[in-house]
């Protein structure tokens, strides 16, 4: 098919070329001498093709014929030879008729060329319409500003995790946190593409890379340096969806976040490994209901964990399971509710003391390490899960190598809202969110597997005594945004206030905002930010965040933002 259609696509434009000299031959011999007979072979290929009826040919020859007489009279041709017998000649064709010719003519073949794809260079397959890109960039300058007041030293136990374990006995500093350094004018950079592609059917996928420090899940910011080294790409999203009905929709794979929350709870960055089923059921023209639910693998273990050894240990995945529903009120054109109820339950995340652990015969393992967090910021409670037993031979000084585990477990009920109108025709947003942590009790960080003698934070300045330990279980936040929420054109903009309290137990740590206190939880106060367009796709931010602990040590982080952005 594709070889006939090459072959034909010169014979069409031949044929237009042909019209085209036959017409401006018919025009020139109307002024000087009669045509030999190529206008009345075009007007017999048109009553061929069904262009024109004969009786229509026979009428305009017989009108040209007509006129061609008298144009030869006044020229003083008459003496031209005559035709002879079977042979028609039409020495004009009047400017009408040529007309309606060329433009009949043109619109078939620019039809037929249309449907056949020869005359149009620029028409892309068809798979390429059912492909559409999305993307963003970010350039950041960043700088952090310490209290000289702040505690120190303070581990770093998320380090500790990442490059341990480490040696309680050891000579070496454990990983420890910069509480009082100013770091200033840190360039950093995000940049994302996306592809999602319309497979037909209610089906469609997504894919999408971006950049990062490493593999963390909850930021996707690169920092700029590194003896201008390239930098890294990782994979950020891929997933399918299908969406069966108007209503409902299921997506697998590593998808957005499909619930609606605020970075108190999961970072703006953060993605979500699983499947999830989301349904928005409209009731009436001003109410719709939503709800969404999911499961997602948080981390497996290694199905040959321990690695030596012959007696291995019962799985200990840790997943999170996660239901939400809620309902959308639209007041006016300009006025709209939304109000959404959430649980999220977090399975084995909380650490376990292991079994009597001998490194000093050797041991490289003990049998509870993969109950440690995979990724942790800072602020949930700590305790260290190996139980290692004194060497013999030196019971006062012997190695012990630890990490460290969640003291709880995390089942975080969540309530948000969204309440959008105008005030004097400029848009306004105030968002709450509340967030508790219903597997939070105080009394397990006193039972019998962790005690005083294991927990390792959360307490008082230099005082490990169970009056002095203090968490809880509780967070929320409320933040007002003035102008568009996210600008679209030059000249949109916005200023946004938020204030945000958030215990050390009530989300975990290690999937939250990073920018707020650096990340974590264990933290309170306010961000102060704004946003100008100065391009339809391209505009500039600001942030401040002022922020120190809850309990514990004092250790008071502020954090100035300023960025350029872009989306295509």
């Amino acid at each position: 098919m594709t070889i006939g259609k090459a072959r034909h696509r010169p014979t069409r434009a031949m044929l237009a070329v042909a019209i085209g000299l036959a017409i401006c031959t018919g025009t020139v011999n109307a002024q000087t001498a009669p045509s030999d007979n190529a206008t009345i072979n075009l007007v017999r290929l048109l009553v061929k093709r069904g262009v024109l009826t004969q009786s229509d040919a026979d009428g305009l020859i017989a009108q040209a014929n007509d006129e061609a007489a008298r144009a030869q009279k006044l020229a003083g041709t008459a003496n031209a030879t005559p035709a002879t017998p079977g042979q028609v000649r039409v020495t004009y064709v009047p400017e009408v008729v040529r007309n309606q010719i060329k433009d009949e003519l043109r619109q078939e073949v620019v039809a037929q060329a249309k449907s056949e794809h020869w005359a149009e260079p620029g028409k892309l397959p068809e798979w390429l319409d059912r492909i559409s890109w999305s993307g963003d960039m970010r350039v950041r300058d960043e700088f952090h500003y310490y209290d000289k007041g702040n505690a120190y030293p303070v581990v770093d136990f998320a380090q500790l995790n990442r490059t341990g374990p480490y040696d309680l006995n050891g000579v070496n500093p454990p990983p420890l946190l910069n509480t009082l350094e100013n770091r200033t004018n840190s360039l950093r950079i995000r940049a994302r593409l996306g592809v999602n592609v319309d497979l037909g059917n209610g089906v469609t996928a997504g894919i999408r890379i971006g950049t990062g420090n490493d593999n963390n899940p909850v930021s996707t910011t690169q920092n700029l340096g590194g003896g201008l080294s390239k930098k890294d790409l990782w994979l950020d999203q891929a997933w399918l969806a299908w969406k069966p009905t108007e209503w409902s929709q299921f997506i697998g794979g590593r998808m957005p976040n499909p619930f609606l929350s605020t970075d108190l709870i999961y970072s703006n960055d953060l993605n979500f490994d699983g499947i999830a089923g989301k349904f928005n059921v409209p009731v009436s023209d001003e109410l719709g209901t939503f709800a969404t639910v999911g499961m997602f693998p948080i981390e497996y273990q290694a199905d040959d964990f321990p690695s030596q050894g012959q007696i291995k240990k019962a799985s200990r995945d840790k997943w999170m399971t996660g239901a939400q529903v809620g309902g959308t009120w639209e007041f006016n054109e300009d006025t709209r509710w939304k109000l959404a109820l959430a649980y999220y339950r977090f399975d084995h995340m909380q650490g376990e003391l292991s079994s009597p652990c001998s490194i000093y015969l050797g041991v490289n393992y003990c049998d509870t390490d993969t109950t440690r967090s995979a990724f942790m910021q800072k602020g949930n409670s700590l305790f260290l899960i190996r139980d290692i037993v004194p060497d013999p031979n030196s019971p006062t000084n012997y190695a012990q190598p630890q990490y460290v585990g969640l003291v709880y477990d995390y089942h975080v009920a969540n309530a948000t809202t969204q309440f959008d109108t105008k005030v004097a025709d400029t848009p306004l947003r105030i968002e709450a969110d509340y967030a508790r942590n219903l597997a939070y009790h105080r009394a397990d960080a006193f039972r019998q597997d962790v005690g005083l003698n294991r927990l390792v934070n959360n307490f008082g300045a230099g005082d490990f005594s169970e009056n002095t330990y203090k968490s809880g279980p509780v967070g929320w936040m409320l933040r007002a945004t003035l102008g568009a929420v996210n600008p679209h054109a030059a000249g949109d903009w916005n200023v946004s206030l938020a204030y945000k309290y958030l215990q050390p137990d009530a989300v975990l740590d290690g999937l939250n905002d990073t920018d707020f206190h650096l990340g974590g939880t264990n933290a309170k106060g306010f961000v102060l930010g704004g946003s100008y367009g100065i391009a339809p796709y391209a505009w500039l931010s600001l942030r401040y965040f002022n922020a120190k602990e809850v309990f514990g040590p004092p250790l008071s982080i502020d954090v100035f933002q300023l960025e350029m952005n872009a989306r295509f």
